[in-house]
């Protein structure tokens, strides 16, 4: 595995834990989210809103599996694997991005996932194939 394939595979294994986190919030299993200190971050409602179902499941959910394809991905050493990282840094931007424009506020779980989808992208796109 080249060095840019570990890079990005332990990037998606940090999106995946913090999609985890999310998705047991979403399902009742944690109660309460830890919150970063500041007015904006509100993870506890906004993974828990409306907002956060695409057809009607939880975005955390649906987030889990699209992660675990791109790790299967890396790790197979496929070339789709840097259009996916791509396609899942674009998907976190948008829904981050989306929900700050709409409501001024941010989850900071989703932050994780967005900036290791950030990282992920960058190591296959400069490490290149």
């Amino acid at each position: 595995m080249r060095s840019a394939d570990k890079v990005a595979a332990a990037a998606t294994v940090t999106a995946l834990a913090s999609l985890g986190v999310i998705s047991a919030h979403q399902f009742g299993w944690i109660e309460t989210l830890p919150e970063l200190p500041g007015a904006v971050f509100r993870s506890n409602m906004l993974t828990t809103s409306e907002d956060s179902k695409v057809l009607g499941l939880p975005d955390g959910l649906l987030g889990l599996g699209s992660y675990a394809l791109t790790l299967f991905l890396i790790s197979r050493g496929s070339s789709l694997a840097r259009y996916k990282v791509g396609f899942d840094l674009l998907y976190a931007v948008s829904r981050s991005g989306g929900t700050y424009l709409k409501k001024k506020e941010l989850c900071g779980w989703c932050l994780v996932a967005l900036g290791a989808s950030a990282v992920s992208t960058a190591a296959l796109w400069r490490g290149g194939k």
